[in-house]
């Protein structure tokens, strides 16, 4: 693995961390239901990330983590972004 690879795991990992911490402090001002659906998907990116950066560490992570894995998450994530823009 080189370094930019290791770069973009750790990066997407904080990111990810960074926007869910926002949203969901702005759930917890706001009380507002759409969103928490950009929190939820934004948490989903995190762990995605969180995943790939444990990869890093150890193999049996890196065993663990399958393309169908990673298209599963970000498709859940892109549902719950996209839940949190329609208009109701």
């Amino acid at each position: 693995m080189n370094e930019i690879e290791v770069f973009l795991r750790l990066a997407f990992f904080g990111l990810g961390a960074i926007l869910f911490a926002l949203t969901l402090g702005s759930v917890l001002r706001t009380r507002e239901m759409k969103i928490s659906f950009a929190a939820i998907g934004f948490g989903i990116f995190a762990f995605e990330g969180l995943l790939l950066a444990a990869g890093i560490f150890s193999n049996a992570a890196e065993q663990m983590i399958t393309i169908g894995l990673l298209v599963g998450l970000n498709f859940a994530a892109m549902v719950f972004l996209y839940l949190s823009v329609i208009k109701r």
